[in-house]
């Protein structure tokens, strides 16, 4: 894969599989479900573009099942210098780097706070704080080393948790971090698994053996309880049937909880497919309220599938809502990636290479000239108009709208290139900042040279199919 055409900010993105360190008797337990396993060899790339880059880190990632064919996410990006500043010692890790996503939910009200710490090879693993309900578990943690942490990879501890002395099965889920210096990183996760239903309280085990590249031990056990947040979520069982030209699919459970809005569905594809296409195509739901607002998506498309069966599981995250709308109005997407590929491996190691099918949408660029509104079309699904763009203490501010069919998707695809066409670091990751305009959007970079050209661009979002014709709502009777 071309770096210089690896573009992090690309819808194709949820088309990758991150390659996940998971424990060996996993890999056994799954094996008479799926023959082999998949990976992507992207991870070396990501690890070239952020190498030295300290920062803000965000990873999204499916489990092994998952990457047989469900969505995978992955972005990252840098955070402002004084992010550190942002992190008082009594303050949630949890709620401080998701408020930096935009993710307003409410993870400091519900959180239990643990702040157990073990040592180990000069690192020091503080848990910090956990939350849970039925489908998902997450944690808060801090790492300080005597020694610089290497930076090449956004940590994940999915791999070493135990609910209930077992592994979780078919999870995925997402790691969020930041690097506060050469000696500190503070991390939140998201275990999205099935959590058992017999009890509000269960127990965990963390046991974290490789922190970088530091292998070690650093084990916790406690218990954690779901009641308050389920007490606090509202949730509907639409069983609602929808029939896609790929796949039949069921809408089984909508959860308006006080940290977000989950869609979980079930579904069995048409056809025999292989790992390179997925189980069904239109896995990425674009959502609006009863007011027509995109909803802000969180983690699109995480699940388990089963290639011999062709069923498969799903969840559609999105921000938390302030109340529940009378429906929600869906829009599947079928997103087919700009590069990729990637093997699988069988039992035995052997490798065999996946063929996937791709197509690069056509960029659209204009040079920055200080003469504003810059207008970009973005092809069918509409354009971004930009407003104004500043430079000021240190970071450069571009004010834009979105006007079409999906204004937050268009939104997340506009990025600054250099002359030599390196992308320009993002540090913030909010891009709704006025809830009263939902279709205006600010996206923070690091501080353009005021004696170089820049060029701002999008794409055409040619390799989306924005599944109008499959658009259908979800009704709540309160």
């Amino acid at each position: 894969m071309n770096n210089k055409n690896f573009n992090l900010e690309e819808k194709d993105i949820y088309k990758l599989f991150n390659e996940i360190k998971m424990e060996e008797s996993e890999f056994n337990e799954m094996e008479e479900e799926i023959p082999t396993i998949q990976k992507e060899r992207i991870k070396k790339n990501l690890n070239k573009k952020i190498k030295g880059q300290k920062g803000f880190k965000k990873l999204k990632y499916g489990s092994i099942a998952a990457a047989i064919g469900l969505i995978s996410i992955i972005g990252i990006g840098t955070a402002s210098p004084a992010f550190a500043e942002n992190i008082p010692v009594l303050s949630s890790i949890t709620q401080t780097l998701n408020d930096k996503f935009g993710f307003h939910g409410e993870y400091e009200k519900y959180s239990q706070i643990v702040n157990k710490s073990v040592t180990d090879k000069g690192i020091t693993f503080t848990l910090n704080e956990v939350l849970a309900d039925d489908s998902k578990l997450i944690i808060g943690y801090t790492v300080k080393s005597d020694k610089k942490i290497s930076d090449e990879e956004a940590m994940s501890v999915l791999s070493s948790v135990k609910i209930n002395g077992k592994m979780p099965r078919g999870s995925h889920g997402s790691s969020t971090g930041n690097y506060i210096d050469d000696y500190t990183y503070v991390g939140t996760e998201e275990v999205h698994t099935k959590i058992p239903q017999d009890s509000n309280k269960f127990n965990v085990n963390l046991n974290v053996e490789e922190i970088g590249n530091v292998k070690g031990k650093w084990k916790f056990a406690f218990s954690i309880s779901k009641e308050e947040l389920l007490k606090n979520s509202t949730v509907f069982k639409p069983n609602k049937k929808i029939d896609f030209p790929d796949s039949s699919t069921t809408i089984n459970k909508v959860v308006f909880s006080p940290i977000d809005t989950s869609i979980f569905l079930s579904g069995k594809s048409k056809t025999k497919r292989s790992g390179g296409q997925g189980l069904f195509d239109y896995d990425y739901w674009i959502a609006f309220d009863d007011k027509g607002i995109e909803l802000t998506p969180k983690g699109i498309g995480g699940g388990e599938g089963n290639l011999k069966e062709g069923t498969f599981t799903s969840e559609m995250d999105y921000v938390r809502m302030k109340s529940i709308p009378k429906y929600l109005t869906i829009v599947p997407c079928k997103i087919t990636p700009s590069g990729g590929g990637g093997v699988s491996v069988d039992k035995n190691g052997k490798e065999t290479p996946i063929k996937m099918e791709t197509k690069k949408p056509k960029e659209i660029s204009k040079v920055i000239d200080g003469i504003y509104p810059i207008e970009l079309p973005q092809g069918n699904m509409g354009k971004v108009i930009i407003k104004e763009i500043k430079t000021e203490n240190n970071k450069t501010i571009v004010k834009y709208t979105a006007q079409g069919k999906a204004p937050y998707f268009q939104a997340k695809d506009v990025l600054i290139k250099d002359e030599k066409g390196k992308n320009i670091k993002i540090r913030d990751y909010n891009l709704r900042k006025d809830e009263n305009n939902p279709n205006e959007f600010t996206k923070t970079f690091e501080a353009l040279d005021p004696n170089k050209k820049y060029t701002i661009y999008t794409n055409d979002f040619s390799n989306v199919d924005f599944g109008e014709n499959l658009k259908f709502t979800i009704d709540f009777n309160k």
